[in-house]
């Protein structure tokens, strides 16, 4: 009955995502990914280098349903959701396992957070999803190789190994479920790098139920590298082929930068408004003190629980070390391609804001045990004392007992609101960037997307320019904007020399550049100068020698200069 309450409920907050569109990167990852259509995609993304990155487990799932959805964006989001509405039933199952109160409001919280946006409503981040799932999978086997827990950090078991049960048998069942554990990780990391900190959470999961022995470490130590092993696949491939610099930062920036990051994402978890889908991009200036105040404050905090550690504030500084070791992989210590736009994104908070979640949860749950009443006393005569009926008179019994049940079905349903709210700006590419602008007008990226956006529609390619020439103006050395802008032009009468002007300009910023080879070529092509388009084409095919369009284009212009 409570797993279809968080069913019913999840589904109904995000309706208005499941009739989104593609945008973003859903046509590298997706749309226009010669993998996911190839026939032999799936020996491509398991055993080739061709793929952008090396998660080969999400792009099965990708492989695989575009067989059945194709162009049809509903398949591909209500895969998400599914996916997600199983991670939060699987959270209720872990945090219930190791008997944290309030396990299923934790989960419910989670379901409906708008946070979780990105990661649902955003096709291409089946990588989130995919991975947060094998996460829960591996936590959950792991602890079925060990007694179910009883009450946090008390060390005792809920329940006695079974009378009569072999030892031999006992151990065989051990070891099949750590093995399923250790390959739920490596599922895990074949599907996104973000699991890499579980082995640590692993650590700190025994270390909260009981003292550690050599026989554990012996345990990790697989895990441990696994996620060294997979780190290192992803940070090679991230980087083959490509010079690109996402951004340059010294030591003491990147200091700064992560302790912001850790009280930026606890700020949205814990009041999720003005949500973006890029973020305005920081500024860090490790000379100015105000920026190191955030990593004292976190190491102070940090300092803090560990010193009370042995005190009621254990929970906490689990929960506090579970949500700061999950940002690690996103907290700027090294660079992913996104924080080319911007350093924080809702999508990086997906799996840290479980700690957040479940304490805040468990919170709940300690006051609504305060707040339930014991029953009047009553005396020899069947009369309630005095004092019990003073104290009802003031606060009726049933008021305290039901104003935290009250609390939390009013925050999970404002959270709700929040998210079928936030669904609905993933409606299309269009709607998307005009929300993300109206809070972050100097997002570059977003001005160039939108100009991409009216370029596709009749009518609009004025605003498109306008788009593309705002996109450079906050951006001079963007190449794809220089790129598109010359790609209206030269649908316009009379402005192919513009176009080539633009196109010039794109090259001497990437070089690399193909698409800007095909499209300088194609001008020169139409301006009937020959040699030149044939120079472009050569270009583009040294860049990717396997492109059919580029040989026929090369083909085509080196006919047409050799019939004159």
């Amino acid at each position: 009955m409570l797993g279809a309450l968080i069913f019913c409920a999840t589904v109904l907050a995000y309706l208005p995502a499941l009739k989104g569109g593609f945008i973003f990167d859903d046509d590298v990852f997706l749309t226009q990914n010669k993998l996911i259509k190839a026939a032999d995609g799936l020996y491509r993304f398991w055993f080739t280098r061709e793929a952008h990155d090396y998660w080969p487990v999400t792009s099965t799932t990708l492989w695989l349903e575009w067989r059945l959805w194709g162009m049809h964006a509903l398949g591909y989001h209500a895969t998400n959701l599914a996916l997600h509405i199983v991670e939060a039933l699987l959270l209720w199952k872990l945090l219930d396992r190791l008997r944290l109160p309030g396990a299923f409001l934790a989960a419910f919280l989670f379901a409906v957070h708008p946070v979780n946006v990105a990661s649902v409503a955003w096709i291409t981040q089946r990588k989130n999803l995919m991975a947060m799932l094998f996460f829960l999978l591996a936590i959950l086997f792991f602890l079925k190789t060990e007694p179910a827990a009883g009450p946090p950090g008390s060390g005792i078991a809920a329940a006695a190994p079974r009378a009569g049960n072999p030892l031999a048998e006992q151990r065989r069942g051990r070891l099949l479920w750590y093995g399923l554990s250790l390959l739920a990780f490596a599922l895990g990391m074949l599907s996104k790098g973000s699991v890499a900190m579980l082995p640590v959470v692993l650590v700190g999961l025994l270390a909260w139920r009981r003292r550690l022995f050599a026989r554990d470490w012996v345990a990790f130590l697989p895990f441990f590298a696994v996620a060294a092993v997979f780190t290192v696949v992803d940070i090679w491939f991230q980087k083959h082929g490509s010079a690109e610099v996402i951004r340059n930062a010294g030591l003491f920036e990147r200091l700064c930068g992560a302790g912001t990051v850790i009280w930026f994402y606890l700020y949205k978890i814990l009041l999720p408004l003005n949500l973006i889908f890029i973020y305005p991009q920081w500024h860090i200036q490790a000379d100015d003190w105000r920026w190191w105040l955030a990593p004292l404050a976190a190491l102070g905090v940090s300092a803090l629980l560990w010193r009370y550690r042995e005190s009621r504030a254990r929970p906490l500084l689990f929960a506090w070390g579970y949500f700061c070791v999950m940002l690690v992989p996103v907290m700027g210590l090294t660079d992913t391609y996104f924080m080319k736009y911007s350093l924080v994104a809702d999508h990086y908070a997906h799996l840290a804001m479980i700690g957040v979640l479940a304490v805040a949860a468990a919170g709940w749950a300690q006051l609504r045990a305060q707040a339930s009443p014991a029953l009047p006393r009553r005396g020899a005569a069947g009369q309630r004392d005095s004092a019990a009926g003073t104290e009802g008179r003031r606060i009726p019994a049933s008021l305290k007992l039901w104003a935290p049940h009250i609390a939390a079905a009013a925050v999970v349903g404002c959270l709700g609101c929040l998210t079928w709210r936030q669904s609905g700006i993933y409606r299309d590419a269009r709607t998307l960037y005009e929300a993300t602008l109206e809070k972050n007008p100097g997002c570059w990226l977003a001005h160039n997307n939108l100009g991409n956006a009216w370029s596709q529609m009749l009518g609009r390619l004025n605003d498109a320019i306008a788009e593309f020439k705002e996109a450079l103006r906050l951006n001079p050395d963007y190449a794809e904007a220089h790129n598109n802008l010359g790609s209206v032009w030269s649908k316009m009468p009379g402005r192919l020399n513009d176009a080539i002007a633009q196109f010039e300009a794109a090259l001497r910023l990437r070089p690399d550049y193909a698409p800007g080879w095909h499209n300088l070529g194609v001008s020169r092509f139409n301006l009937g100068n020959m040699p030149a388009a044939a120079a472009a084409f050569r270009e583009e095919l040294r860049l990717s020698p396997n492109d059919p369009a580029a040989r026929q284009a090369l083909a085509a212009a080196l006919q047409q200069a050799k019939g004159r």
